[in-house]
């Protein structure tokens, strides 16, 4: 548990040495970001001094993209890991023909609202689903297939830009799977010590194939290994989101969370609770009543 708390950035020096939102995120291989409060509180947890405004910096100071990346899921990631990310990861579902070079048209040089784009996309004659889905579906795919990223807030929604607007335009890049895969298998391994190509799979939604084949490439091995012992105390007290990454990078979570506890954090339905970390082991989950967090102790 030591190794993992410490691969994770909540306790032990690499949580002090100079960190960055930017550099946390690219540490713990993205972080989870379907709720963006809950994102930037799982920047907060592992970086200290981080507040909200600072991971809000971060993304509008463009280091840090809200993008949908591993599992088809939105993630904070590094900005300039966006590209090769996406390329391997993106999978698109099939666009309606004609909607791709309708998005590229609508937001050149400009950033639009997910509703927006849509709109732009049916005024150009592309045949949407009527569907109050559709708008989110769309961005999704197209930023999936690597042409746009979230940009700025628009007060509470989020708007888009193309990739190279808002990042600016990079001509050198040019994918290699091969070289990507053994990056995302190495990040992969230092956030979550003693994974294997079945929980790169897992945690990434690749084919366990080429996770096996980036895992017996000897160039995505760590070198050099995470020092430390597993003897170390830790003494620390960390509120963790809700979908908080730590659980989803190991198949095999029963260092961290005792499995009597399992049903309590992951009840069904796709829902993973916020919980309590203390000294590397989840003690509780909680909630928030009026601003304020509500612990609710597994030994209560």
């Amino acid at each position: 548990m030591t190794f993992l708390a410490r691969a994770q950035r909540l306790c032990g020096p690499e949580r002090e040495d100079g960190a960055s939102v930017a550099s946390v995120v690219r540490a713990v291989a993205g972080i989870q970001a379907q709720d963006p409060g809950a994102a930037a509180l799982g920047a907060r947890a592992r970086l200290a001094g981080c507040t909200s405004a600072d991971v809000d910096a971060a993304l509008a100071g463009r280091s840090v993209v809200r993008t949908w990346v591993m599992r088809g899921t939105l993630h904070l990631v590094p900005a300039e890991d966006v590209r090769w990310m996406v390329a391997l990861l993106g999978r698109p579902p099939a666009l309606p023909d004609g909607a791709l070079a309708a998005a590229r048209s609508a937001l050149a040089g400009r950033s639009l609202t997910r509703k927006q784009l849509a709109m732009e996309v049916r005024g150009a004659g592309v045949s949407l689903p009527d569907h109050p889905q559709t708008p989110i579906r769309l961005v999704a795919s197209i930023a999936r297939s690597g042409v746009l990223c979230e940009a700025e807030p628009d007060g509470a929604e989020p708007r888009y830009a193309l990739i190279d607007d808002w990042l600016g335009p990079e001509p050198s890049f040019r994918f290699d799977r091969d070289a990507a895969l053994r990056e995302l298998a190495l990040r992969h391994a230092r956030a979550f010590p003693g994974a294997g190509p079945e929980d790169l799979a897992r945690w990434s939604g690749l084919g366990l194939r080429d996770a096996r084949r980036a895992h017996a490439d000897p160039r995505s091995s760590l070198d050099p290994p995470m020092t430390g012992s597993t003897d170390e105390r830790l003494e620390f007290t960390r509120l963790l989101p809700a979908y908080d990454g730590i659980y989803l990078g190991l198949r095999d979570r029963s260092e961290l969370l005792a499995p009597e506890h399992e049903r309590i954090v992951f009840p069904g339905g796709g829902v993973l609770r916020p919980t309590v970390i203390v000294d590397g082991r989840v003690a509780g989950t909680w909630r928030q009543v009026r601003g304020e967090p509500a612990i609710t102790w597994f030994d209560e």
